[in-house]
């Protein structure tokens, strides 16, 4: 808020001598005062309104200026998401809006999504032909950034965290072949255009994005829990209390308005399918061998194929005693589930995540598999509807969903058990806002081209 200005009121003093002349001025003066009086509170009025529109209105603003015949400068960013479970190509257009006051901003006005599978990491002993799926996303895309602009758009490809899973001269030889491929192509790629994704850097691109996509960047922003299949992200924003309760090293100062403090931290091994995986070779003594025997899987289940990490998989459901209860067959999966999250956690939060609580990537698929959400338009969930879910599915026979069990267990130890999400409180699950994919690769195509403009006038 702007600060009011203080008006300091001068008497008159009376003039004895005359006393014809001295009433006189005392009817009009004061009248001509309070006039001048109102007209300056008019137009600080004014001033503070108009203030207040430029700062607050900058849509008002770029509308009628794009009326009036104004074109903003765009900028491009394709980025590829190598991901454990399949690679996509998620490209943008931006456009800079008119604005009068404040600082420069960018609007997303179009995106491209396509996904192959399976990941990158699926071509460990091929890198050639993984470098081949993510040039032919990349073509599949090049119809959003006109061939003029190309050598100023960047491409950006990041592995998560099935690169990361793998030997260290196995994916560094599929990241080099993947550089080679790209910079044939006529975009913008530098030496740091291919790389394996930290962790921290996954989790605050998609807090930008849940938050860019809300448009809440600013203000009071929103939680976000990423779930991969390889490995799982929690980011939030921290207050200057808050910022003595988390590690150093998790904590990250970013431009969101002002520069705030986030807290992130990234799971490896606690994605969806790193953990189905984990649980089952718990129960096998830690043997890791092709097969299989599980308490979270219906004994129905016998000899199902599964794949995982490029090798192949039996998996039967264990036996179950006779006339065993819904809520015991749940218990016992429960037991194994969160035997695993607790032995793979490297820190475990003090509470619960700050603000309402954004989730998507599996935490997505799970829910609406189970059908607590629209499987288009998403919805809100709570660590009691999946523990609700999870009951029923632990004692149906349901040889089209094998996982179904295993997998809601896990969103329940997950949440509740390590993020110390209450029962009650309600989870946004987002796969697209606004007609948008919800991704990290909008948070970090956004920076990108910030920091292009930023250092623009510099160059």
């Amino acid at each position: 808020m702007g600060k009011f200005s203080t008006y300091r009121y001068l008497e008159l003093k009376d003039d004895t001598s005359n006393s014809h002349i001295n009433v006189r001025r005392s009817l009009k003066q004061p009248r001509r005062f309070k006039k001048v009086f109102i007209f300056l509170i008019a137009l600080g009025l004014c001033g503070t309104y108009l203030l207040g529109l430029f700062a607050g209105q900058t849509q008002w603003f770029d509308g009628i200026a794009k009326s009036l015949g104004y074109e903003s400068i765009t900028h491009h960013a394709v980025i590829i998401d190598a991901g454990s479970s399949g690679s996509r190509v998620l490209a943008y257009k931006f456009r800079v809006p008119f604005t009068v006051f404040g600082p420069t901003s960018l609007d997303l006005v179009d995106e491209y999504f396509e996904e192959t599978k399976p990941g990158l990491s699926s071509y460990v002993d091929d890198p050639k032909k993984g470098a081949d799926t993510i040039v032919q996303l990349i073509k599949k895309a090049e119809f959003l950034t006109p061939v003029e602009k190309r050598r100023s758009t960047p491409v950006i490809v990041r592995a998560t965290a099935g690169l990361r899973l793998l030997p260290a001269d196995k994916a560094k030889q599929l990241v080099q072949e993947v550089a080679d491929a790209i910079a044939k192509l006529g975009y913008d790629v530098g030496p740091n255009s291919v790389e394996i994704m930290d962790g921290s850097d996954e989790g605050i691109f998609i807090w930008y994005t849940v938050n860019l996509l809300h448009n809440l960047i600013g203000g009071e922003t929103m939680a976000a829990l990423d779930l991969g299949g390889g490995s799982t992200q929690i980011t939030f924003q921290l207050s200057d209390e808050d910022t003595k309760m988390y590690p150093a090293a998790d904590q990250f100062v970013v431009p969101a308005g002002d520069n705030i403090t986030l807290y992130t931290h990234s799971y490896l091994n606690l994605g969806l399918l790193a953990a189905r995986h984990g649980v089952f070779k718990q129960e096998a003594g830690d043997n890791d061998t092709n097969e299989f025997v599980s308490v979270c899987v219906d004994p129905i289940v016998q000899k199902e194929k599964w794949t995982y990490a490029n090798k192949q998989y039996i998996i039967s459901g264990a036996p179950r005693p006779e006339g065993m209860k819904r809520e015991a067959v749940y218990k016992r999966c429960h037991a194994a589930v969160t035997r695993y999250v607790e032995r793979t956690l490297d820190w475990v939060p003090r509470r619960a995540p700050s603000g309402s609580v954004a989730a998507m990537s599996y935490f997505y698929d799970v829910a609406a598999d189970a059908g607590l959400i629209d499987v288009m338009a998403g919805g809100q969930v709570s660590v009691t509807a999946y523990r609700s879910a999870a009951r029923r599915a632990c004692s149906a026979s349901n040889v089209e969903q094998p996982w179904a069990c295993i997998d809601l267990v896990y969103m329940v130890a997950l949440l509740h058990d390590a993020y110390k999400i209450r029962d009650e409180e309600p989870i946004s699950l987002f796969k697209k806002v606004n007609g948008h994919e919800v991704s990290w690769a909008l948070g970090l195509a956004y920076t990108t081209a910030m920091n292009k403009i930023t250092t623009a006038p510099a160059a």
